[in-house]
């Protein structure tokens, strides 16, 4: 079962395999694909939109890889100061104490 494909060498880096296809693993053969104009672009869109996202930041932060000109600050919240829970009477319907939460 051993000898079951030819031996041949990978159409992209010339490595002696004897695996079904010209490839000798996934890698080689997406590598020697021709990608579209129109696909490059829908990739780099994607790309783009992710990096601006939280989780994607904090990523880049963790490996220390984080882009210049953006920072985590870009996504922060302002919390507002309550002084005085009457302001926000219309929000609590009646639930002033704690019990009645």
């Amino acid at each position: 079962m051993t000898d079951r494909y030819k031996e041949k060498n990978c159409k992209f880096c010339e490595k002696l395999h004897k695996k079904r296809g010209p490839y000798c693993c996934q890698g080689c053969a997406n590598s020697d694909r021709e990608v579209s104009d129109k696909v490059r672009d829908n990739m780099r869109s994607v790309a783009i939109d992710y990096n601006r996202t939280p989780e994607a930041i904090a990523k880049q932060k963790q490996l220390h890889t984080s882009l210049v000109g953006m920072t985590v600050e870009d996504f922060a919240v302002d919390i507002p100061e309550v002084r005085d829970l009457s302001d926000y009477s219309e929000f609590l319907d009646g639930f002033d104490r704690g019990e009645k939460w």
